[in-house]
């Protein structure tokens, strides 16, 4: 039941929902670099190697103007005693110095980061087609080799983001530029508008003892791993006419699986299965997601998910899903496919934005 979202190419058919066209998020990796741009097409692409926690990454608006972001992280745990030295003084591209000036640059013992224009551009232009970034100096305790950060896969990283945000070929591109100015690249997207969520009358005692018997046998039959025993069910209202039943299917290290349910809250209690349909595509197989450590707020009409990749939690799914009062509406959606220490808590690269949700 885990679903097979490693390392996948998100390619969407274009589509429309409330009245806005909206971008085809991508997430795909390239050598040693991951690329993520959402339905708005603002994109990011990072180092995704094991570099004993050396992180780059860069970032861009979508848009003629394109603002971008470089941050440079190092975040392996160590003595503070243990280097004096910030990372800036120490990096090297191909083996020479990297000049970081402190009043273009924010500048800390383990993060450098620049959002002025000219400054990250000429930094992009100036590592493209570079093969590595080293952190020099003294080893830090327990290590044998200096940190690296690979370059490898950089450049067609670079030329993803600007196809994604039709920049190929424009003085501002940054993997694939050309003489086209910058105003002929399509601004941004507008983030769809989802709609309020209505809070209904809840639940009743006795609406909750006739839907959890009325469908009590149909739960019993399913290829759930959890003895029906262990099988816990919820109720939550959705509507004054629909109510969500979730019930815990299979349990594992970190992630616990869900069935759901849309039921009637009316006699003869019909139950459905629960089907989250994707607004572009997740995964080779097209399959809708898995309700993972599944969570609904009955004040917002919020359903969530929080897929891991492995119990670190660095790396996975998460969405939130709106109901519309007639069936649930993607309204976020976040994907780390690289299990490397660098994405803890969750902090995903979104892939889907919305308004309202």
């Amino acid at each position: 039941m885990i679903p097979n979202w490693i390392a996948t190419p998100l390619l969407v058919m274009a589509s429309l929902l409330t009245g806005y066209v909206h971008a085809d998020p991508l997430q795909r990796i390239y050598n040693d670099w991951q690329v993520s741009c959402d339905n708005l097409n603002h994109c990011a692409t990072r180092s995704s190697q094991d570099s004993q926690g050396l992180v780059l990454q860069i970032s861009r608006d979508a848009g003629p103007e394109g603002k971008g972001s470089v941050s440079i992280d190092y975040q392996r745990n160590i003595d503070e005693q243990a280097t004096d030295m910030a990372i800036a003084n120490r990096l090297l591209l191909n083996g020479k110095p990297l000049n970081f000036n402190h009043r273009e640059w924010e500048i800390g013992k383990k993060h450098i980061a620049s959002s002025n224009r000219l400054v990250v551009n000429d930094f992009v232009n100036s590592i493209r087609d570079g093969s590595s970034i080293q952190l020099g100096g003294k080893l830090d305790p327990q290590q044998t080799l200096h940190p690296t950060i690979s370059l490898s896969g950089l450049k067609a990283a670079l030329m993803a983001m600007d196809q994604q945000q039709s920049r190929e070929g424009t003085k501002s591109a940054w993997g694939s530029r050309g003489n086209k100015p910058s105003s002929s690249v399509p601004a941004a997207p507008v983030a769809p508008l989802l709609p309020h969520f209505n809070e209904p009358h809840p639940l009743t005692e006795s609406e909750i003892s006739a839907i959890t018997q009325s469908t009590a046998s149909n739960i019993e039959n399913n290829d759930c791993s959890l003895d029906p025993a262990e099988r816990e069910v919820h109720l939550y209202a959705l509507s004054n006419e629909k109510a969500l039943m979730t019930v815990n299917c299979d349990m594992g290290a970190y992630n616990q699986y869900v069935l759901g349910f849309m039921v009637s809250r009316q006699a003869p209690y019909k139950a459905e299965n629960l089907v989250l349909a994707m607004p572009f595509k997740s995964g080779e197989d097209d399959q809708p997601p898995e309700l993972i450590n599944a969570d609904f707020d009955t004040k917002t009409g919020i359903l969530s998910t929080f897929d891991k990749g492995r119990g670190l939690g660095d790396c996975g799914i998460s969405s939130r899903w709106l109901f519309d009062g007639k069936a649930f509406r993607l309204a976020s959606y976040a994907s780390e496919p690289s299990c490397d220490g660098y994405s803890r808590r969750g902090q995903w690269p979104v892939l889907w934005i919305t308004r309202g949700a």
